[in-house]
């Protein structure tokens, strides 16, 4: 056997030298450099067959692994319907695995947490944000005991401080929450302006509170809209309070008649203060958001304001316009 595979190495040996010399031609390549090629040729020669030998080698490898799998499932296969079929209990070839458990370190496993949940958390966090700044602003922020319509359209509306201010001497502490606060709306109803942009908003404002009970008291003058103040006793928005304070000249038909030195005084407003602004009360009606007894609740508390007011002003006034006494209807 030894000799035989001795044998075929040396006709291999021999048939790759004839190779060479077929493909080498002395009288072709110079002698120095003969000796180089041929060696350089031999040895891809040998690079070339050790490929092809490992290449068979690898495919051989691969088919036996082929091989193998495939006995492999059919020995699996026949475990199975064994298995289903009742013939066994149990099979040393098949064998259920069990998933390695990995455990993970406190901060790998919080960063694992954070990689697969990281968009739910922030969503809940900022949703966590806006409910807390929403609970701490209501409960942060002040409620205003009375809310006032301001519809003229004057200097009066530059002195929003100084009006609230008034407002709260005579108003108690309706909410209950340890503060007075009088909160002055400004919405005005006249055409002295081109503005229609700000006319609309104006409205808007107007409009959207006079939908609520709240809202009782309500400053006009003479150019306020007629939808607010009418002649006409049914047409009336507000309530004509006049006999109840026949002593009173300050007290008209429109309302409490903010005038004379007394209340430029209190407004710290001199220079052209306009002598034709009235304090009027809204009369109960059931509005979109509240029953006519909610408003009048809210009307007979507003009721007590204005009646301090009407005695503070007609005790505490010396001068007034000359036109004063004529109000009186």
């Amino acid at each position: 056997m030894s000799n035989k595979k001795d044998n075929q190495k040396d006709n291999l040996n021999r048939e790759r030298a004839e190779k060479i010399d077929a493909v080498f031609d002395k009288s072709l390549i110079p002698e120095d450099d003969y000796d180089y090629e041929r060696k350089r040729f031999e040895d891809e020669e040998k690079a070339y067959e050790r490929y092809q030998r490992e290449l068979l080698e690898y495919n051989e490898h691969k088919e036996q692994e082929r091989r193998d799998y495939e006995k492999q499932l059919g020995n699996e296969k026949i475990e199975l319907v064994k298995l289903k079929s009742g013939v066994i209990d149990e099979s040393e070839i098949i064998k259920e695995e069990t998933p390695e458990v990995i455990k993970l370190s406190k901060k790998e496993w919080l960063k694992n947490f954070w990689w697969h949940n990281k968009i739910i958390i922030i969503l809940i966090i900022f949703a966590i944000a806006v409910v807390s700044y929403i609970t701490y602003d209501s409960l942060s922020r002040i409620k205003p005991d009375i809310k006032v319509m301001m519809t003229v359209n004057n200097g009066l509306v530059n002195r929003t401080e100084e009006t609230e201010a008034y407002f709260e001497k005579f108003c108690p502490d309706i909410n209950g929450d340890g503060q007075v606060n009088v909160q002055i709306l400004s919405a005005p109803l006249t055409e002295d302006t081109d503005d229609y942009v700000q006319i609309q908003k104006y409205q808007e404002v107007y409009l959207a509170n006079m939908q609520t009970g709240e809202i009782i008291f309500i400053l006009t003058d003479d150019k306020t809209d007629t939808d607010i103040y009418s002649y006409n006793e049914s047409d009336n928005l507000l309530s004509d309070v006049s006999s109840d304070f026949a002593d009173n000249k300050f007290v008209t038909n429109k309302g409490l008649s903010l005038k004379g030195d007394y209340i430029e005084d209190v407004f710290k407003y001199h220079t052209n203060y306009p002598q034709d602004i009235y304090l009027g009360m809204r009369k109960p009606i059931k509005t979109l958001k509240d029953s006519k007894e909610d408003m009048q609740e809210n009307y007979d508390k507003a009721y007590e304001i204005f009646k301090a007011m009407a005695e503070d002003i007609k005790k505490n006034t010396k001068e007034v316009d000359k036109s004063a006494d004529d109000e009186k209807q």
